[in-house]
């Protein structure tokens, strides 16, 4: 009895000693992501006690507002200010809530202790709140980040690759004493090769879009090949905020809910309780824990207090218009497709259509709803169960009824959008695969639908083609292959309640 008392009595020092903030630096141990995948399962552990809305307000709604700049535009003094920042988080031991290691173990990392905070992005059936809580994890981060640097005015800069595809120089500076340099990134982005045209394409056809959701998961496929054409650790879910591109990235994805907003004409951020009551823990620059809600995050320049060098701070659109809902699937791709290379072309022509025909027959309605600048029905593509035995240096196009033989462009009315590989192998990782339907990837092909001028009929023929492309580099792709298989594609029908 006293041998199982001493034993249990050990284990409870143990468990203390590991969340301990205070203990020493220790030797980091990795595991492979097949390991991970039993281990990590995308929920925060238990954390700390929780910062509330009013000392939170109280502490931090005051502060002057600070803007987000261009990297292009920056002065050496304030990109040296964030290197000096990025060395002195890295000098922290991993269990500081304020290291390198920690902030990035907050989006995900292969680390075993899953300390606070730890892994807690795209929570299981929350894809819905992307955006808020990359916009959450960046704020604390900029405000310890603007700490270690010992510049008060620091701000997180943002990469707009819809203006300048290409790295900016400062992170591609392969010196051993640049800690903005990176060197699992795809040599061609480090070289000074672009992004592929697609990307920004994709990004430009997003801001169009005018329900909040819609516009957010169309986000995902440009979002996601970003993340897999620098690849490297930006390529994984797991290690992408290792990377310093990561908070360039992603201060231009939250940039763009800004610019997306001031289109208007019905553009809006969520109102409905789940988005505006959710809630995650983070850290500010003191190593205290700090929860915040969707609610929070809503007017950057008056509840966060920054705002971007492209927007003045304030603006004033029309009430929101309403949200696509009740999906209902019309045909179904029942075999599996591979994409082993760089392209493969499939169609439905084989595949059952009672579903398509019931819809038809039920709603009697033979054509698709596109009229007017927001359209009352949504076609939405459906790609479950994605499996990734090769990420390309690049992004994955989908096109619907490209010609054979027609040389592909991002250009064309047959461009769909990009097949987002980063979240489809973060549900790998965190073995999603049952959780199916809840963050499957998808694609709105609603505006090719409405230029091809198909019908509902018309989905029966319908084929779909991918074609894989790498960076640019000296004005010549730099080729890259894939190798990914598609359980299952989908067509649906969503349509618009207001």
């Amino acid at each position: 009895m006293k041998k199982a008392t001493l034993l249990f009595t050990s284990m409870l020092v143990s468990i203390f000693l590991l969340v301990s903030f205070s203990i020493k630096k220790k030797t980091i141990s990795i595991v492979t992501p097949t390991d991970a995948a039993g281990i990590i399962n995308c929920l925060p552990a238990t954390a700390p006690p929780l910062m509330t809305v009013t000392a939170f307000q109280a502490e931090y709604g005051a502060s002057t507002i600070k803007v987000r700049k261009n990297i292009d535009v920056l002065s050496t003094t304030e990109i040296n200010a964030i290197k000096t920042g990025i060395t002195n988080m890295k000098a922290l031991p991993y269990t500081n809530p304020t290291s390198w290691e920690y902030q990035a173990a907050i989006h995900g990392t292969f680390l075993t202790d899953n300390l606070a905070s730890w892994n807690s992005c795209h929570k299981a059936g929350q894809a819905f709140f992307f955006l808020a809580w990359h916009r959450m994890y960046l704020y604390f981060f900029e405000r310890i980040l603007r700490a270690k640097s010992g510049r008060s005015s620091l701000t997180l800069p943002y990469w707009n690759y819809q203006i300048n595809p290409v790295l900016n120089a400062a992170y591609r500076n392969n010196s051993s004493s640049n800690p903005l340099y990176d060197a699992t990134r795809n040599p061609a982005i480090n070289e000074g090769g672009a992004l592929p045209a697609s990307i920004i394409t994709a990004f430009n056809t997003a801001l169009d879009f005018i329900p909040f959701y819609t516009f957010q998961s169309n986000l995902n496929g440009p979002h996601g090949s970003v993340h897999t054409t620098v690849n490297g650790n930006m390529a994984n879910v797991l290690t992408a905020a290792k990377d310093p591109v990561f908070w360039l990235h992603h201060s231009n994805i939250d940039r763009m809910w800004e610019e997306w907003l001031r289109k208007c004409n019905g553009r809006a951020s969520p109102i409905d309780t789940a988005w505006l009551n959710n809630t995650y823990t983070f850290f500010n620059e003191n190593g205290n824990a700090v929860s915040m809600t969707g609610s929070q995050v809503v007017k950057i320049s008056t509840q966060l207090n920054y705002k971007y060098d492209a927007f003045s701070s304030t603006y004033t659109c029309p009430s929101a218009r309403g949200s696509y809902v009740n999906k209902q699937l019309l045909m179904r791709k029942a075999s599996a497709v591979v994409l082993n290379g760089q392209t493969e072309r499939t169609n439905f022509v084989q595949e059952k259509s009672d579903q398509l025909e019931s819809f038809i027959k039920t709603n009697k309605k033979t054509k698709f709803n596109f009229a007017g600048d927001i359209a009352l029905d949504q076609l939405v593509l459906t790609f479950d169960g994605i499996k990734i035995d090769q990420m390309p240096q690049g992004v994955v196009e989908v096109y619907l009824n490209q010609p054979a033989g027609k040389v592909p462009s991002s250009e064309s009315k047959y461009f769909v959008g990009l097949l987002d590989l980063f979240s489809a192998q973060h549900q790998l990782i965190h073995a999603l695969r049952p959780m199916q339907g809840k963050d499957d990837v998808e694609l709105d092909a609603s505006k090719v639908a409405k230029n091809l001028g198909l019908t509902l009929e018309d989905l029966k023929n319908a084929e779909l083609s991918f074609f894989v492309r790498g960076a640019t580099l000296n004005g010549k792709e730099v080729k890259t292959e894939a190798r990914v298989t598609i359980l299952h594609i989908l067509f649906s029908m969503a349509q618009l309640k207001n």
